[in-house]
């Protein structure tokens, strides 16, 4: 008998009983297959989540990704089951690429998962009750385990079946019992199993004796002489030292049932009594494993991060304390010269002047948003306020935009795109860009590419909810100043995105919105032509058709797997591609569009395609209407174009020939 054989009763979850089963039987003899074996149990059920609420996800997206997104940490809403969750993911990931687990972490690993798998399975209604982890149960040996090899379709299938016996979970987490947990955490118990793994992600190597200064390592219970108590002594639980030596940072560790804050005043004493005895008051952070926080001596307030800073890191907080303010806002004319651009600039600099750390800039799109960042970080660099940077975008073209233009501007600093593949990556350059995708594949790796503390700045283009709530990870992950970019109306921008930049709401630091660029004639209104049909408006009910037009959308629905419906109108271009509609609109386009070379040629035009397939049939019927214009007239560029970067930079260059 074993802890995890209650699963047993549970046809559909066979390769998640598999994968547990394993890691139960390997604890003691394989500690690393075992806890890789908890790891793919924790992908197994998180992805059972996803499938059960019908949350749609990138076939790509990383484990990490999933977690870390805003809807499934306010699903679980539960510091117990997401404190489980990671120990879980991280004791499996340095298992899976370096190996020397120990039995002790492989035992807790095992321990975790049980009772996250267990109180999922509540959560979602698949069980009532489970029993209480029985240690004792754990074999000293390795135990036959059961074996089923599956492929990830076969595996993605029964998940499935499994999720259509449930109906989606609406009632907030918190409203769900956790009906079991291992005995309370002493203090002890907590820095051994958290906090030492949280050390080790961020690269620290943990001295194995009390009261042993190490110099390169995090030492535990290192006597701090001249604290406030009669005997004038106390035992800091972890100091991380420099390689010469020197006392970088101190860490106070409460028990994961003790809110962390209550470990501030402590740690603060002793970083006092360490700048006494070394003359540098190294960096405080305070934590109960779950929640860290930190103190940078800087000057802002205690924040909370997502883990340790490495060595580096923390050597170059320390140099930042002799900074001075921002004193020189003025942003070079040869990167930016209208009003507004440099009144941005010089807003994010007060900004960051008062001790904010995240600021958000709304510019229409066209007024130079790019430019003004780039000018931005000049100023920042100027100042010594900054030395690397990331700039992020959602999609690679826009990611290609800004790495040509900081390097016209910016030519002296190095720089690299971490998503282009032609391109040496020179990951120690001062500026990288990346999209938001590849960022949290280098984040979801043991061996970590970059630190929390890797970038002193981060700008983030087109800053709104949905790259907040997919790709919040990375914003919680570094510990960086953040500057969003967005061209959407402040008044449409929404809340979530003004409370992670921590700005009021409908309050940016600074706005040129569309009508001002109008008015100041940076840009040129717009008319819009709106054409609309029956079907567009309403869809297609399928009782109202034609039986010929009853057996086209039949052959449709047999292909899609779903018996005779409806269709609605977002989603016509779905399954139809209107040939007579795309002519119509072409025909208005090259009759009533502005013309160019007096009148010769119609100007330079983006049209906007449902998808790919769609894009595809408008540039077929542009060169069936007009083939006198020759086959390089009408382009499609987007992500499955192999020359876009060529194809859009001829692009921009008409547009400069136009102006």
């Amino acid at each position: 008998m074993k802890n995890f054989d209650y699963l047993k009763e549970l046809p559909l979850f066979t390769t998640l009983y598999t994968q547990c089963d394993r890691a139960e039987s390997c604890c003691k003899s394989d500690p690393d297959k075992s806890a890789m074996a908890c790891r793919r149990s924790l992908e197994w059920t998180v992805d059972l989540i996803y499938r059960v609420q019908h949350w749609e996800v990138s076939p790509r997206a990383t484990l990490f990704e999933k977690v870390k997104d805003t809807k499934f940490t306010e699903f679980i809403n539960s510091r117990d089951l997401m404190q489980k969750l990671h120990f879980v993911r991280s004791v499996g990931n340095r298992a899976a690429h370096a190996g020397g687990v120990s039995k002790k972490d492989s035992e807790y690993a095992v321990i975790d998962i049980y009772y996250f798998v267990g109180d999922v399975l509540m959560l979602l209604g698949y069980i009532e009750r489970y029993p209480k982890f029985d240690k004792a149960l754990i074999p000293d040996k390795g135990t036959p385990v059961m074996v089923i090899s599956a492929t990830s379709e076969e595996i993605a299938k029964q998940q499935e079946e499994a999720a259509k016996t449930v109906k989606p979970v609406t009632t907030p987490a918190s409203q769900v019992v956790v009906a079991h947990n291992p005995e309370n955490l002493s203090e002890a118990e907590t820095r051994k199993l958290y906090i030492d793994e949280m050390l080790r992600e961020a690269g620290w190597e943990i001295s194995e004796t009390d009261n042993a200064i190490v110099s390169g390592k995090a030492c535990v219970e290192i006597e701090v002489r001249g604290m406030p108590n009669a005997s004038g002594i106390g035992y800091a639980d972890y100091v991380l030292f420099d390689t010469d030596g020197m006392p970088l940072a101190v860490v106070e560790a409460k028990k994961t049932t003790v809110d962390p804050i209550v470990g501030k005043a402590q740690a603060e004493l002793y970083a006092k009594c360490l700048e006494a005895k070394y003359g540098v008051k190294p960096v405080v952070y305070y934590t109960n494993g779950f929640e860290t926080n930190i103190i940078d001596g800087l000057g802002y307030p205690a924040r909370t991060i997502y883990g340790f800073h490495s060595r580096q890191d923390l050597q170059k907080l320390i140099q930042k304390r002799g900074r001075q303010d921002i004193i020189d806002m003025m942003a070079k004319e040869e990167i930016v010269n209208r009003p507004y651009q440099t009144r941005a600039v010089k807003r994010v600099c007060e900004h960051f002047n008062l001790k904010h750390r995240r600021a958000l800039l709304v510019m229409a799109t066209g007024t130079g948003k790019t430019r003004v960042s780039i000018a931005m970080v000049e100023v920042l660099l100027r100042n010594n306020w900054v030395k690397n940077v990331l700039f992020l975008a959602d999609r690679t073209a826009l990611v290609e935009q800004a790495f040509g233009k900081f390097n016209t501007y910016l030519p002296d600093e190095t720089k690299c795109n971490l998503c282009d593949p032609r391109q040496a990556r020179n990951i120690d350059a001062r500026i990288l860009f990346s999209t938001y995708q590849t960022m949290i594949n280098f984040i979801d790796i043991e061996e970590k590419t970059f630190s929390v503390g890797r970038f002193d700045l981060i700008i983030i283009d087109e800053a709104h909810r949905s790259v907040f709530g997919k790709y919040g990870a990375i914003f919680d992950y570094f510990d960086s100043l953040l500057v969003g970019l967005t061209a959407t109306p402040r008044e449409e921008i929404d809340r979530s995105t003004y409370r992670l930049l921590e700005l009021e709401d409908g309050v940016p630091n600074d706005y040129y919105e569309y009508s001002e660029a109008v008015r100041d004639e940076h840009l040129v209104d717009f008319e819009a032509l709106r054409y609309d049909s029956d079907i567009l408006k309403h869809g297609i009910r399928y009782n109202d058709r034609t039986e010929e037009e009853k057996k086209q959308l039949d052959t449709i629905f047999e292909e899609e797997g779903t018996g005779e419906r409806d269709i609605d109108n977002n989603e016509i271009f779905r399954y139809v591609y209107n040939t007579d509609t795309i002519d119509k609109v072409l025909q208005e386009l090259m009759e009533k569009g502005l013309r160019v070379d007096s009148g010769e040629n119609i100007g330079k035009t983006i049209i906007f395609a449902y998808n790919h397939k769609h894009a595809v049939k408008i540039s077929e019927r542009f060169a069936v209407l007009y083939p006198q214009l020759g086959p390089d007239y009408c382009e499609v560029i987007d992500y499955q174009e192999t020359q876009r970067k060529h194809l859009l930079s001829q692009f921009e260059e008409l547009m400069r020939s136009y102006t």
